[in-house]
């Protein structure tokens, strides 16, 4: 077998040096007359060598891999010169301008969300003529087999892993489950009470469960169980050994094993499972995928009662579908299946794509009923032009019309809308069709090391991006590459054992389109004196607040806005930067608030500043115009009304009114940032010939105008 080239060992090296705690490798298992294919597999993490055997006016243009039903490919990276994509759901094409030549080799690195998965590749010639095929994985038999010892440098213990005894407290003489997670595949372990083996067993990938008897000799009383590697590492797991009599089986209760769980599961949702069992029983709970293989198993024990229940996470990046949760007690199971649909629990949708200047556009969505939606618009230059809390209806219902102003700068504005941690985005055009934006957000704002930040990504379906992770000195720590779904989101996370305390950039670019988000690492409270102002001491309804500060460097500072009344309208955390700076874009008086002295507090640990402002309602006079002069209509009609003064970002209420001032019809639309307003309406076949009025509403004031319909 020859050697890569030096750049590409090097890039290899580096690779597994940082991204490895073990590695196993596999003997050539696909080869063909022109191309030999080699593989080895750690947990998730794939890399394949494609060797050229062929002759000189064969080289090796372009590779395809597929991976098989209910895999996700989650990233990849190749040597110089190769370039690819993601060309489907479950097939990556890579492509050279180095293709590889007679005798040359190139690698290709993939991470999937199940381990050893299931490949089928394609070697092609600059013709698309086929070099050579084959599939690795589990179909075929890449995997050493059982009775095959790893070898002795072959690490099978991980940091993250961790076992446990099922019953937690045996007594000698009976037998035990011994449930693994996070060990390293093909690993051979032994199990050890004290300084005896008692067991020897080989797992076939990084969880187990095994069941083994405890020596009838076995002292009662303190002891740890131990769990070691071929090279020495070693795990632990203390308990205590309880004498024969003391054993927990006296209650035989026939309560019957039952499972209670919810058919619907997303993403990082936090769910609880329930039933009842024999009072007293240890319980295992198993997770299996569509495919039926593990993805997670955890214990728990039924209380007096016959009752028990277990609260778990769904994983940020668990792959959508179907699954199946086993309950056993060890002599009976049950199961129930349940799926893991869209991310997120708002859906948002507009009118129309694509919409003119001066017009205006309807947004609709559901989500969580009776909790407000914070909605925000961003227009091309990135700056906030609308910022609102939207009333989520008791069936989960939303609704908004935005009137774009006559103005507007063209090209693709972004619509953010939230709902505690759940977050979506989605585009809309103004004068021309809109293109999803590279957008990044962090769940949180300051981490540990024994924390993963999830990075929340979006942009265009199916593209490939690059991530990189900036370290406080500017230089580069961690990149990698990320694929977003058919759906052009993506939430990815990293570890960050190894980062020091400081303030980290994550920057994700996609050609010349670039976004960047910060966060910190292990920065504390407690910021010495703290001083803020803002850039002005007056401000109106709907308008937004830049808040600038000083303290310490390096530490974490929440700023909390407060009306009149001391009701907190918004608070968030920030960090001061190594030379102490802090500062906020994020507060806005909201449109509906109230006139007064309203209150900026920054805290830090005991430390803590405040500074007063004056909102005011403004003194513009509304006013509001029809499309007609003279305003005579006929029923059927569509009616533009429109105005100026109604406050920045203000709600605006827009009445028809009849004989008596009786109200007809009632619209609530919002104005733009310099306080215009617009909308339509349709005058209905049943209004009778006569004179109305049209009466505006908003913090501003009101106006009215008379409307001629025959």
């Amino acid at each position: 077998m020859k050697y890569t080239p030096i750049r590409a060992i090097l890039l290899l090296v580096l690779l597994v040096s940082s991204s490895f705690t073990s590695l196993f490798f596999t003997e050539a298992h696909a080869i063909t007359n022109l191309v030999t294919v080699t593989a080895s597999n750690n947990d998730m993490t794939t890399i394949l060598k494609f060797t050229n055997n062929a002759g000189d006016n064969s080289d090796i243009s372009s590779v395809i891999l597929q991976i098989g039903q209910g895999v996700n490919f989650k990233s990849f990276k190749t040597d110089s010169g190769w370039f690819g994509i993601k060309s489907s759901v479950n097939t990556l094409t890579f492509t050279s301008t180095n293709p590889i030549k007679a005798g040359q080799s190139a690698n290709f690195i993939i991470k999937t969300d199940q381990s050893n998965p299931d490949i089928t590749w394609k070697a092609l010639d600059i013709k698309n003529n086929e070099l050579g095929s084959g599939e690795i994985g589990a179909a075929s038999n890449v995997t050493p087999p059982t009775n095959v010892t790893p070898p002795a440098n072959h690490p099978g213990i991980l940091d993250g892993s961790s076992f446990r005894i099922i019953p937690s407290t045996p007594s000698p003489g009976i037998n035990v489950r011994v449930v693994g997670q996070s060990f390293s595949s093909n690993a051979n372990l032994d199990l050890y009470i004290g300084n005896n083996k008692i067991d020897s067993f080989i797992i076939s990938n990084g969880n187990f469960i095994v069941t083994t008897r405890i020596p009838d000799d076995q002292p009662t009383g303190s002891v740890s169980f131990f769990v070691k590697d071929q090279s020495g590492n070693s795990k632990t797991f203390s308990t205590i050994i309880q004498p024969v009599h003391q054993r927990a089986n006296t209650i035989n209760q026939n309560i019957p094993l039952t499972i209670v769980a919810d058919s619907i599961y997303h993403r990082g949702e936090t769910k609880t499972l329930s039933g009842t069992a024999t009072p007293g029983s240890t319980l295992t709970i198993t997770v299996l995928d569509s495919n039926g293989n593990t993805a997670t198993t955890f214990t728990t024990t039924a209380d007096k009662n016959g009752h028990y229940s277990y609260t778990t996470t769904v994983p940020i990046d668990a792959p959508f579908g179907e699954y199946t949760v086993v309950v056993s007690d060890g002599k009976n199971k049950v199961s129930k299946g349940h799926n893991i649909v869209t991310t997120h629990q708002i859906i948002l949708s507009t009118s129309q794509q694509e919409v003119d200047p001066g017009k205006t556009i309807v947004i609709n969505g559901t989500s969580i009923s009776n909790q407000p939606v914070v909605l925000r618009i961003d227009d091309p230059t990135g700056n906030q032009i609308f910022a609102k809390d939207i009333n989520v209806t008791s069936d989960g219902k939303l609704a908004i019309a935005y009137p774009v102003d006559v103005g507007a700068v063209k090209g693709t504005y972004i619509i953010t809308a939230s709902q505690g941690v759940d977050e979506v985005i989605i585009y809309f055009g103004v004068g021309e069709p809109p293109v999803p934006q590279l957008t990044l957000s962090m769940n949180k704002l300051n981490y540990q090391n024994s924390e993963k930040p999830i990075i929340s990504v979006a942009g265009p379906p199916t593209s490939t991006l690059n991530l990189v992770i900036v370290d406080p000195s500017g230089k580069q720590k961690f990149s990698d590459t990320v694929l977003l779904g058919p759906d052009g989101f993506v939430a990815y996370s990293f570890n960050v054992t190894s980062y020091t305390t400081g303030i980290y950039s994550a920057v994700i670019t996609r050609g010349n389109d670039k976004a960047t988000a910060n966060f910190a690492i292990g920065l504390p409270t407690g910021c010495g004196t703290i001083t803020m102002h803002t850039v002005k001491d007056a401000y109106l309804l709907g308008d937004n607040i830049i808040t600038l500060g000083k303290s310490n460097p390096n530490c974490i500072i929440r700023v909390t806005l407060s009306d009149p009344n001391g009701a907190i309208v918004k608070s968030e955390e920030t960090f001061s930067d190594k030379a102490g700076i802090f500062s906020s874009i994020d507060f806005r008086i909201p449109s509906d608030g109230t006139t007064g002295t309203w209150k900026l507090e920054a805290s830090s640990g005991v430390n803590h500043t405040s500074l007063t402002i004056t909102v005011k309602s403004g003194h513009e006079g509304i006013s509001v115009t029809l499309d007609r002069i003279p305003p005579i209509y006929v029923r059927g009609d569509i009616v533009t009304i429109s105005g100026t003064g109604a406050g920045n970002d203000a709600n605006v209420i827009i009445n028809v009114l009849g004989t008596n001032s009786t109200q007809l019809v009632s619209l609530n639309i919002s104005s733009t940032n310099i306080g215009a307003f617009s909308t339509v309406w349709k005058i209905p076949l049943s209004f009778s010939p006569g004179s109305y009025t049209i009466q505006v509403k908003s913090a501003t004031g009101i106006a009215t105008t008379n409307i001629s319909i025959q």
